[in-house]
């Protein structure tokens, strides 16, 4: 199975089916089943993202005592909406569902109101300053050189190195370099010179959920975590973020927001990035193995820049934009569901660090780039609003999502994942272990696996 790419060739559209509670517990893969046991006490769960909630979800129906933890303001995580900038909600975070063969794709497509987008687009790739559609551009030997170097690379046998330093000893033509950094490098959080391409290769040979990808309509991702998780969302403490966890004794203290809570077990599902900075000191400290793991897996800058223009400067067929300098990756969220003219610049690595150091200003690097791909200054002429979303700014997330690095790889995700004398749990993307990290429904299954873990305990 090929891992899921962000690339908006074909969306199809199934049709949302109320399928009640139920789904929760709704069968994805046998190995992810919730499979509890006998042990009834108290937990903590730390961190009110997917994982975490869906985690506090499972504990609750066993009758488990159960407390969640979040440092923000706001439960979600990396799932968060956009509300009033357009006339839907543009999501600023998760945006596709990657496979149907997930709990993940079960909960959203069994949510009232929810239906996926049946438009098919066209990708555009921007090649030596020439924007021309995938159409446009057949035969051409770059763009074809570039594509077959992204497949060929999730299959990769030799020694552990970057994707950049492969596609170099390859002697890729180097036009069709920020190509391979879409579908590659920004695709999965970061840069060529920084992915691990045997890493990638490892991960996607794992893939079970499926290679179709499925974006919304109508509705949002946090209109179905309200829906199906309002009854945990109630009762999660919102603004406690936590900075210490004493596991030294029988009982694990847990402090956050100046209080102390006493708990049976926790449930760790912080962002890797997170646990990266030392924002939560532990009590002993984790095992060598455990921190050697957690400094092997990367997870860097990320970015979400919407531009809203009075009037679409680009092709009606445009779904995706390759292979900017600036940008990796443009694409149009109103696609098939709004006259909307916006565009979403998909940022990582290196670029969106880039960006970032420039707060607002890189609003004006965006569009003297679209400029440039369209002529007359056609962006800067149209723009009327920007809406900057950087996750590497949020204090409480740090960055977009893990990724593999060279030296790194599954053996160390499996590290992440292992409990500590049956009191520390860990979940959430950066702890799957079989290859949808980096997903909503890697997360997800993660908390599933830390349920069972705590339960049979």
């Amino acid at each position: 199975m090929q891992r899921r790419l962000f690339i908006r060739q074909s969306l199809l559209a199934i049709p949302a089916l109320y399928a009640g509670n139920s789904l929760l517990f709704a069968s994805c893969k046998k190995k992810d089943d919730l499979k509890p046991g006998d042990w009834r006490g108290k937990v903590i769960v730390i961190g009110a993202g997917i994982a975490g909630i869906y985690a506090a979800k499972q504990l609750m129906n066993l009758g488990i005592d159960v407390t969640v933890l979040e440092a923000s303001g706001r439960t979600g995580g990396r799932i968060m909406g956009l509300e009033g900038f357009a006339d839907f909600e543009i999501e600023l975070g998760a945006e596709e569902v990657h496979g149907k063969k997930s709990e993940w794709y079960n909960i959203v497509s069994g949510t009232p109101g929810i239906t996926f987008n049946s438009a098919s687009s066209e990708d555009y790739f921007y090649i030596a300053n020439v924007l021309k559609s995938e159409t446009g551009w057949a035969g051409n030997n770059v763009l074809t050189q570039a594509k077959n170097f992204e497949s060929t690379a999730r299959n990769y046998s030799g020694t552990d190195k970057t994707v950049q330093q492969q596609a170099t000893a390859q002697g890729i033509n180097p036009d069709g370099f920020e190509i391979i950094n879409a579908y590659l490098g920004n695709e999965y959080g970061t840069s060529n010179n920084v992915l691990s391409i045997k890493g990638i290769t490892e991960e996607d040979q794992l893939w079970e959920s499926g290679d179709d990808n499925y974006t919304l309509k109508t509705g949002s991702y946090t209109q179905v975590l309200k829906h199906h998780f309002a009854d945990v969302i109630s009762k999660v403490k919102l603004n406690h973020p936590v900075t210490q966890i004493n596991y030294s004794g029988n009982t694990v203290q847990v402090t956050a927001n100046g209080n102390s809570f006493e708990t049976d077990r926790v449930i760790i599902t912080v962002p890797l990035a997170v646990l990266q900075h030392n924002s939560i000191q532990f009590r002993p400290q984790l095992p060598e193995a455990k921190r050697n793991a957690i400094s092997k897996i990367g997870m860097g800058a990320g970015m979400k820049i919407i531009l809203k223009f009075n009037d679409r400067f680009w092709a009606a067929d445009t779904g995706t934009i390759i292979g900017g300098p600036k940008s990796a990756m443009y694409w149009t969220p109103g696609f098939g569901k709004s006259t909307a003219a916006l565009l979403t610049a998909f940022v990582m690595g290196e670029k969106a660090q880039y960006l970032s150091s420039l707060g607002d200003g890189a609003t004006n690097v965006l569009l003297a780039e679209l400029d440039q791909m369209y002529g007359n200054n056609a962006a800067s002429k149209a723009f009327t609003n920007a809406h900057i979303m950087d996750w590497g700014k949020e204090p409480y997330i740090r960055g977009a999502y893990s990724y593999p690095i060279v030296g790194g790889g599954i053996s160390q995700r499996k590290e992440l994942a292992t409990a500590i004398d049956n009191k520390l749990f860990f979940a959430g993307e950066a702890t799957h272990t079989a290859g949808h990290s980096a997903t909503v429904h890697g997360a997800l299954e993660t908390a599933i696996r830390a349920v069972n873990e705590i339960t049979n305990a």
